[in-house]
């Protein structure tokens, strides 16, 4: 979703927020902030966002995983998985990354976080005084068990589990001291720490372990928690009624009838009145409202938005990368 909705052609010009702050201007003007058609449409709007800066930060952690791992990538005795999947009948997990090393196995977490962090004696990652939390035993339990199951045999005597905080500007207080923590791009190094002769595997059993973790690759799906059929539809009537008000009106908002017919008095009694002036705040407006052009806003939005939402829902697809 996140590729699909901030591809490079249009990210830097039109992004959901936008879109928002564009509507909720129009829907003051003109009156429709409190009908259901817009509340509606901001509420999924909001979701929306919510969801793809969810799907960056995972993106955003990712590509600082590989980036930390570069070094390793290098070493030809060195197999690297990235966006494994894996379950059985109870439980499934996704993995950041899996590296496969002579001297060991290590799964790595990559947690998108900054600030001061706290890892609980449970193994609960917390954040913001524990508003934001995160079960991490838990889930790097899960993780090991499943690859312990699919491994059987091949599971290596060296195992271990780390988390990675992509930013040094994270402060972290390790209350648990069961995983392993590395902030910024000291991963390589960490890992490489561990390097040892004993329990060393040969070239075959690192190659025969990442084959079998990707044979067990399954990829899951999810639903997506925005109802993009509302947006369309919402999306739809509402650019067709700031259309259907901007064609009837010569400024920003549609003439009110006490208005009108105080018009209609003063042409039938001609009375001498000092001009008005408009202030600067609503001759800013005007020029503001004239320059836009309405049915190019709506062609460019129907474009890019509608379509990236609905190509990125059905068509996105993770695929595991062997290194």
């Amino acid at each position: 979703m996140a590729r699909g909705a901030f591809e490079k052609t249009h990210a830097e010009n039109l992004r959901d927020k936008d879109i928002m702050l564009h509507f909720k201007t129009l829907a003051e003007e003109y009156e429709f902030s409190q009908t259901d058609t817009y509340c509606r449409f901001e509420t999924n709007m909001r979701e929306l966002s919510y969801t793809i800066g969810t799907y960056i930060k995972g993106m955003c952690g990712e590509r600082m995983a590989r980036k930390s791992l570069k070094l390793l990538s290098l070493d030809k005795s060195i197999r690297i998985l990235y966006n494994v999947q894996l379950e059985d009948e109870d439980v499934q997990a996704e993995y950041d990354a899996i590296v496969v090393a002579p001297y060991g196995l290590f799964v790595v977490e990559v947690k998108n976080w900054d600030g001061d962090i706290m890892i609980t004696p449970s193994g609960l990652l917390t954040k913001d005084e524990g508003r934001i939390t995160y079960s991490l035993a838990d889930k790097m339990s899960i993780k090991e068990a499943l690859l312990r199951e699919h491994l059987q045999d091949q599971f290596p005597a060296s195992f271990h589990t780390m988390l990675l905080l992509p930013t040094e500007k994270a402060h972290v207080q390790d209350d648990y001291q069961k995983i392993f923590v590395c902030c910024g791009g000291a991963l390589s190094y960490e890992i490489r720490s561990f390097e040892s002769l004993e329990n060393a595997m040969t070239a075959e059993q690192v190659a025969a372990i990442a084959e079998t973790i990707c044979a067990h690759h399954k990829e899951q799906r999810t639903l997506c928690p925005v109802n993009c059929d509302e947006i369309i539809e919402d999306y739809a009537i509402l650019m067709a009624r700031i259309e259907e008000l901007a064609a009837n009106s010569e400024s920003l908002g549609e003439d009110r009838p006490e208005d009108v017919e105080h018009s209609k008095t003063q042409k039938e009694t001609p009375v001498e009145t000092d001009h008005k002036e408009p202030t600067a705040q609503e001759a800013s407006a005007k020029r503001w409202y004239e320059s836009v052009n309405w049915g190019s806003l709506a062609v460019q939005a129907a474009v890019v938005v509608i379509p990236a939402v609905a190509t990125a829902i059905f068509s996105h697809r993770r695929n595991v990368k062997l290194f």
